[in-house]
């Protein structure tokens, strides 16, 4: 409270009135060597205050009896039998019990897996950072089983 005191703040009065700039004042123009840039080409220049309605809007008009329809895609399952499978489920028909399902996956080591170990060891990184590529499901081949009938529906193989 003494430090208040001592800098003749008073907390108790209200701030003082704000004044707008005077025409004529440094503030009530642009910043000297201010120059405005080129308008954009195509646009017609802006009208103050002219703010209509869009071309054709009728004031009141209410439009009666539209209805709405959404349409939402719906998924499709394809035959296992001449679906390219990739590296995630897929949505398909099985060929062995004809029961649509979703794929399950089982991940196998492939040709991949050893070849980007291999390319490790190559580059010195044999003391165990070539084992790396065994831990990760991305660079395994896929298998794709029914898992209704638990048959193998089809395969991913990164290099066929």
């Amino acid at each position: 409270m003494e430090g208040q005191e001592k800098a003749g703040a008073n907390f108790n009065e209200p701030p003082p009135k704000y004044e707008p700039p005077q025409p004529g004042s440094q503030y009530s123009e642009q910043a000297p060597g201010y120059v405005p840039g080129p308008q954009p080409v195509g646009y017609p220049p802006a009208q103050p205050g002219n703010y209509g309605p869009y071309p054709g809007y009728v004031p009141g008009q209410v439009v009666a009896g539209q209805t709405t329809v959404v349409v939402q895609p719906q998924l499709m399952a394809i035959n296992g039998g001449a679906y390219r499978y990739m590296q995630n489920p897929a949505l398909i028909v099985c060929q062995h019990c004809q029961a649509t399902v979703t794929t399950s996956l089982t991940y196998e080591v492939g040709l991949l897996t050893y070849a980007i170990s291999g390319l490790m060891c190559l580059f010195g990184l044999w003391l165990g950072c070539c084992l790396i590529p065994f831990c990760i499901d991305g660079t395994k081949d896929v298998e794709h089983r029914c898992p209704n009938c638990k048959q193998i529906v089809g395969k991913f193989r990164h290099f066929s």
